[in-house]
């Protein structure tokens, strides 16, 4: 399916309830609920199709409507093309040529992981994962405009 900065994957948009994404995808294959440190009982949901190496993210903080995918396998595009797997210089290269923001960088590693970093745009709601200079997961949600989440239909994209 093609990633869609600030819309979602595929037919799925951001802003879907659990049932829009279950009646795409069929019956996940783990359903969790975390719950957020001090947030008396705010939390997250979290659908994991693991065969597509998808995870969904349903917040309390936005009525539990869809607000970030993780995509852990291949078989995804962004802007036409499947970058799993790939090194971050061709990543970035190639994102370079679709997105007109500088994304940052940020040191994740520790003794598990002594070469993992994250490479955001934030303003597009892009988090790159990389180990070893190599992407390892895309995860992507809605956009923000004055601290408020845009929402597909909202912002009249598709």
């Amino acid at each position: 399916m093609e990633i869609q900065i600030g819309v979602g994957l595929g037919p799925i948009q951001f802003g879907h309830q659990e049932e829009q994404i279950t009646g795409h995808l069929g019956s996940p294959e783990s359903r969790e609920y975390i719950e957020f440190e001090d947030a008396l009982g705010d939390g997250t949901k979290i659908l994991g199709y693991n065969d597509d190496g998808l995870v969904f993210n349903f917040d309390s903080d936005d009525d539990f409507r869809l607000s970030t995918v993780a995509i852990r396998e291949p078989g995804h595009t962004l802007f036409g093309e499947d970058l799993f797997g790939e090194p971050k210089l061709k990543v970035l290269t190639h994102l370079a040529q679709h997105i007109q923001e500088e994304p940052v960088e940020e040191d994740h590693s520790d003794n598990e992981a002594p070469e993992y970093r994250l490479v955001e745009y934030a303003e597009h709601g892009l988090f790159l994962w990389f180990d070893q200079e190599i992407l390892v997961e895309i995860e992507v949600g809605y956009r923000f405009k004055n601290d408020e989440p845009v929402w597909p239909q909202e912002s009249g994209r598709r």
